[in-house]
């Protein structure tokens, strides 16, 4: 494998060696490995390598210039997690449930959040579902957002705000618009961390 080729893909695709790692099964320290030359990859890690970034396998194993690149997908690796807590949403290993392509310009301003439970039903946002967001603390009435509430809840809502009171609003006629105040807001009882953009649901 051309490593300098394998750098090339990390930098122009905003990863690291850890993500792709995660991504692909192949431990970092493999990866270390055979940018020092102590082993060389396997052809079945190289097709995953290959296929996680959306180029040929001949483009990693021939160390061709990178100047054919305008072939390779936008997409970019954006996390997934289980959990959002205060602030922007915290990625750990604890809440990390891996990654998951996006066409966006910059991933570390957005992540995946895996929707449970039917409230958003309505609009496609069925249980299991991946819900892409852009990190945000502000939205624009009728947006989706994720919003913390109570300090250390998240909910999956649609925002719309009248003067000094907000709602929080489920498209599913079974549930209740969560109602919350703009000092509610302001003291930090309840955030906004992200306006979604991509819903896409697994089968």
């Amino acid at each position: 494998m051309s490593y300098r080729n394998f750098e090339h893909l990390l930098k122009i695709n905003q990863t690291t060696v850890y993500r792709v790692s995660k991504a692909t099964g192949i431990s970092a320290s493999t990866f270390s490995d055979w940018k020092s030359g102590r082993s060389v990859p396997k052809a079945d890690k190289l097709m995953r390598i290959a296929e996680h970034f959306g180029v040929s396998l001949e483009y990693l194993l021939d160390g061709a210039e990178p100047k054919s690149l305008p072939s390779l997908r936008r997409e970019k690796n954006v996390p997934i997690i289980g959990e959002i807590r205060a602030g922007f949403p915290i990625i750990t290993n604890e809440t990390l449930l891996g990654y998951e392509p996006a066409d966006v310009e910059d991933s570390d301003e957005y992540f995946y959040l895996k929707v449970l439970g039917d409230s958003m039903k309505n609009i496609g946002m069925v249980d299991g579902s991946l819900v892409l967001f852009h990190k945000q603390q502000y939205a624009e009435n009728g947006e989706i957002v994720a919003c913390l509430v109570g300090g250390d809840s998240a909910t999956v809502k649609r925002f719309q705000r009248s003067q000094k009171n907000v709602y929080l609003l489920p498209e599913n006629e079974d549930y209740d618009p969560i109602h919350l105040t703009t000092d509610d807001f302001e003291s930090g009882e309840a955030r906004i961390l992200g306006v979604a953009r991509e819903v896409k649901i697994k089968l």
